[in-house]
């Protein structure tokens, strides 16, 4: 890294940081922050630049300044982190974004086109720094391009050139030895730095305790609960195990019906509905690209199969891979609870809970519906087991927080189960069905995402 040098602009008598030396880069660099902790005092001067810079709303943020703390009395410490966008070198956003809306560019920097973004917010899901923030006013996503127009011009970036102690700064790195060596962008209570080979640099002071954690750690909330993608999942499922059990021309046309239904309901997820087009563009890379090219496929072959029964095989093939995409595209590093083969599973077992009691085969239904419950009791156990916050941050929502929606959702697959042992199918498929729709709304409301750690005073 170089010094920073001065120039006078014609029309100021202030001077302007420049960063000239950056530029341009040498044959396998590219630019990153870098960070020193024991520099920064807290005052968010970093956050407020980087808003008015570019224009940011209220509650929409590209840097974040939280507090990590730990130790015990009289050693106890704190510590504050000014984190932003990373520009990895391995990107999740742009590995799983469905429009190719990311592009890493030839400096290194990790830029979003929102022209391309249809907002919807998977790469919020897939960066484990959340990073991506959904702009409410804008109806999609936008992040940190570490102030390119500026680094262009030689100026630094507007946080950087806010900060009053010169926590943070802005350097080349070599990327073949960082990729090799990337320990100095781990820090306590960021997540792993292998996960996508962030290129920020820490710099630690002496003397940070082991046992560290975020201020907001104590600020558990449920996360949103997407309804749109409730439904979408729900329907999908319910329209596979419909086909997959099907015996009549009648049930062939009911999960075309639901199954149509759900793809008009996933448009509502998306901040930019009149593009949903877009998100056949990743199908290389993308499960939620490929979630969508199977579902539409298979609502062409349900509807056909109405007609012409034996393409009811292709359309139970084709939809059951549309059921493991969708379940696939949420095991995710950034989301904990979602990260396991034990949720494509869960997708898989609603299909043959719902549908099989539409079609009338109870008993397989009953078996789905109590491997289900298995299989969300090994989940929790496996969460409750680690002690790290992410994880046992959804046990303490799912038990605590929504107890009685989660008591309420084993009490009525139970008590399906046990109308179809009583041979009462028709009153176990409304109980069935509530307590599925019931899992998913849970599924989705008590994940806790990784992040970077944030403020006690943050919401």
């Amino acid at each position: 890294m170089t010094a920073l040098e001065l120039r006078v602009t014609p029309d100021a008598d202030e001077p302007v940081a420049l960063v000239p030396a950056l530029l341009p880069l040498n044959a396998g660099e590219q630019y990153r922050f870098a960070f020193a902790v024991d520099a920064c005092v807290g005052c968010h001067s970093c956050e407020v630049a980087c808003a008015e810079q570019n224009g940011l709303p209220v509650g929409t943020a590209w840097r974040r300044v939280g507090e990590i703390e730990g130790g015990s009395y009289p050693t106890a410490k704190r510590f504050h982190l000014s984190m932003a966008c990373h520009h990895c070198l391995e990107p999740a956003c742009l590995a799983g974004c469905p429009t190719e809306a990311y592009v890493k560019l030839s400096n290194g920097i990790v830029e979003h086109h929102a022209d391309e973004c249809i907002g919807c917010q998977y790469c919020t899901w897939n960066c484990p720094y959340s990073v991506p923030a959904f702009q409410p006013d804008r109806r999609i996503v936008t992040k940190c391009d570490l102030c390119q127009p500026r680094l262009a011009t030689g100026l630094e970036p507007a946080c950087v050139g806010a900060c009053p102690t010169h926590a943070l700064t802005v350097e080349t790195v070599d990327v073949a030895a960082w990729r090799a060596d990337h320990r100095a962008a781990d820090a306590p209570r960021l997540p792993p730095s292998d996960l996508t080979i962030s290129t920020t640099r820490i710099e630690l002071p002496d003397g940070v305790p082991l046992d560290s954690f975020s201020a907001s750690d104590w600020d558990l909330r449920p996360e949103h609960a997407h309804w749109p993608l409730v439904w979408l999942t729900m329907l999908t499922q319910i329209a596979v195990g419909v086909s997959a059990t099907a015996n009549s021309a009648g049930m062939r046309l009911t999960a075309a019906v639901v199954a149509a239904l759900a793809l008009l309901t996933s448009v509502f997820h998306l901040g930019r509905p009149i593009h949903a087009w877009k998100a056949l563009r990743n199908l290389r890379r993308s499960w939620l690209s490929r979630e969508v090219a199977l579902f539409a496929a298979y609502t062409g072959a349900a509807t056909f199969a109405v007609v012409v029964p034996k393409a009811s095989v292709i359309a139970v093939v084709v939809g059951a891979a549309g059921v493991y995409a969708s379940g696939r595209l949420y095991v995710v590093p950034g989301r904990p609870a979602w990260n396991t083969p034990l949720t494509p599973i869960q997708f898989g077992l609603t299909a043959l809970a719902i549908g099989p009691l539409i079609t009338g085969t109870p008993m397989l239904a009953a078996a789905a519906l109590g491997a289900q419950i298995l299989v969300l009791g090994a989940n929790l156990a496996r969460l409750g087991w680690d002690r790290r916050p992410e994880w046992r941050g959804t046990v303490s929502l799912m038990l605590r927080w929504f107890r009685p929606a989660f008591v309420f959702r084993l009490a009525s697959t139970f008590t399906a189960i046990t109308f179809v042992a009583l041979d009462k199918p028709r009153l176990a498929l409304p109980l069935a069905l509530a307590g599925e729709l019931l899992g998913r709304w849970l599924f989705f409301v008590t994940v806790v995402p990784l992040s970077m750690p944030g403020s006690i005073t943050a919401r």
